[in-house]
C-alpha cells in the first residue's frame, strides 16, 4: 500500500480474491484491514461448513432413531405372529376362575404353564418418571380354554392379563422389557380412529386372533396378528403414565378395546435435532399387519409427507 491506495486494484471476495490479496501483499506484509477481511471470510466459510455438517449429522441421527423404533414395533408384531416368548424361567401361569393366575416360580420350563397361553405384547410409550423417553413392552397371557373346556377363540374369552405388577397385585413377577428412544427422539402423540373421532391412547397391543374352531376342530392357518389400541375409557388416556398404570389398563380394558380399528393406530415421533417428525401407522385392514412410516417437515406430524 502507498499513499493510502491499494496496489492490486479492486479486491474480490472468495478464494481467488484472497489469493490475489496474499500475492499483492506478500512482499510488503498485510495491513490490519486485510487481516480482518481474511479472518472474516475464513470464519464465514468455517461456520457455513460446520452448519452443513451438523445438519447432516442431525438428519442421519433422526433417520437412524426413527428406523430403529419402526423396526422394534414390527419385531414385536412378528414375535406375536410366531408365538415367540423368551421364558426367563421365573414365571408360573395357571388357569384361574377370573383369568390367568400368575406367580413367581423357579426353573419353570417352557410349556409348563398349563392352562395359560402367550397371547401377545403391548407397547407403552413415554413412561412417567423414567427420566428419558423410555417405552415398555408388556407381555400378555391368556386362558387356553374357556369355562366350558373349549379352546378360546376370541380375545374376550381369553381374559387377557399382563405379566407384571399391577395396582391390585403389586408383587407379581415382572415380565416387561424396557427400551429408550435414541438420538433425542420423543413421542409427541398416540391415537387411533375407528370411524369416529380420534381417541388418545398411550399403548398399543399386538395379540393373536386365536384360531377359530369348527366344532371341536381348530381351523388351521386361520390365525393372524391383531392390533388393539388399549383404550381404558379415561377422559385423558394420554402419554405419560407409569408402567403400573399401563398394566392396569391392559387388565381392565384390553378385552373390550376395539380390534383392528378401521382408521388404524398412529404414533407421532419428533426429531430432537431437526425440524421433522415421523408418523408411524399400524394396521392391517384385513391383510397382514403393517407398520408404515411417513416423514414430515414439521414437529406435529401434520400435512403431507415428504
Amino acid at each position: 500500500m502507498s499513499g493510502g491506495h491499494s496496489t492490486n486494484g479492486q479486491i474480490r471476495f472468495g478464494r481467488r480474491g484472497i489469493r490475489r490479496m496474499f500475492e499483492a501483499s506478500s512482499a510488503k506484509g498485510f495491513t490490519l484491514i486485510e487481516v480482518m477481511i481474511v479472518l472474516a471470510v475464513t470464519g464465514l466459510l468455517f461456520a457455513t461448513t460446520a452448519a452443513l455438517l451438523a445438519g447432516k449429522q442431525n438428519q442421519t441421527a433422526f433417520d437412524q432413531a426413527i428406523r430403529q423404533i419402526q423396526s422394534q414395533i414390527q419385531q414385536n408384531s412378528n414375535e406375536v405372529a410366531i408365538g415367540f416368548y423368551p421364558n426367563v424361567g421365573n414365571i408360573k401361569c395357571t388357569a384361574g376362575g377370573s383369568g390367568p393366575s400368575i406367580s413367581n416360580a423357579t426353573g419353570t420350563a417352557q410349556g409348563a404353564n398349563t392352562g395359560c397361553i402367550f397371547l401377545g405384547k403391548a407397547m407403552q410409550f413415554r413412561l412417567a418418571g423414567s427420566g428419558s423417553e423410555q417405552f415398555a413392552v408388556h407381555t400378555i397371557a391368556g386362558l387356553q380354554k374357556d369355562g366350558a373346556g373349549n379352546d378360546v377363540s376370541s380375545l374376550s374369552s381369553a381374559k387377557p392379563k399382563a405379566v407384571g405388577p399391577s395396582s391390585a397385585e403389586p408383587n407379581l413377577p415382572d415380565g416387561d422389557s424396557l427400551g429408550t428412544l435414541e438420538q433425542g427422539l420423543t413421542t409427541y402423540r398416540m391415537w387411533y380412529n375407528n370411524g369416529g373421532g380420534d381417541r388418545q391412547i398411550n399403548e398399543v397391543a399386538f395379540v393373536s386372533s386365536l384360531a377359530p374352531a369348527s366344532g371341536s376342530t381348530v381351523i388351521s392357518g386361520s390365525q393372524q396378528v391383531l392390533v388393539v389400541p388399549v383404550d381404558d375409557n379415561a377422559v385423558n388416556s394420554e402419554l405419560g403414565k407409569s408402567r403400573v398404570e399401563g398394566i392396569d389398563a391392559i387388565n381392565s380394558s384390553l378385552a373390550t378395546s376395539p380390534v383392528d380399528p378401521s382408521g388404524g393406530v398412529f404414533i407421532c415421533f419428533v426429531s430432537g435435532g431437526t425440524n421433522q417428525s415421523a408418523l408411524i401407522t399400524i394396521g392391517n385392514n384385513g391383510r397382514q399387519l403393517g407398520v408404515t412410516l411417513d416423514i414430515k417437515n414439521n414437529k406435529t406430524c401434520d400435512g403431507l409427507g415428504v
